[in-house]
């Protein structure tokens, strides 16, 4: 029961926190321009679908360096093979998995990068 009303106690006082500082602005702020945090490309403000490109494109680039590295393993597994054909058939799915990832990473930056200029032309 004394927990309780702890809690509800705790909760009104960060809402009233909350609201009191939402509906008062800051005597600083008043009349003042905030400047862009992301930051500006030549001479413009960076958009959100800028940003938004910018994070997929290091995605993309990280999992394109994960599929690199297992085509080298799957190259390095052919190689310790040493004839055995369950392993060589590993090797071989390995590399063609790894092929057809670098593909598909490759061509989704490609239609991802196309949609965003088209998207970026409307506005």
């Amino acid at each position: 029961m004394y927990k309780n009303r702890i809690y509800i106690i705790f909760a009104l006082i960060i809402t009233g926190v909350l609201v009191f500082s939402i509906l008062i602005p800051a005597p600083s702020a008043i009349g003042q321009e905030l400047p862009n945090p992301i930051g500006e490309k030549d001479g413009k403000p960076i958009s959100l679908l800028d940003v938004i490109l910018r994070v997929l494109q290091i995605v993309l680039a990280a999992v394109d360096i994960f599929a690199l590295f297992m085509f080298i393993f799957g190259g390095f597994q052919l190689l310790i093979s040493a004839g055995n054909p369950n392993m060589i058939k590993k090797a071989k799915d390995t590399l063609v998995w790894a092929t057809l990832g670098i593909l598909v990473i490759t061509l989704s930056y490609s239609i991802l990068k196309f949609i965003f200029e088209e998207v970026r032309k409307g506005f």
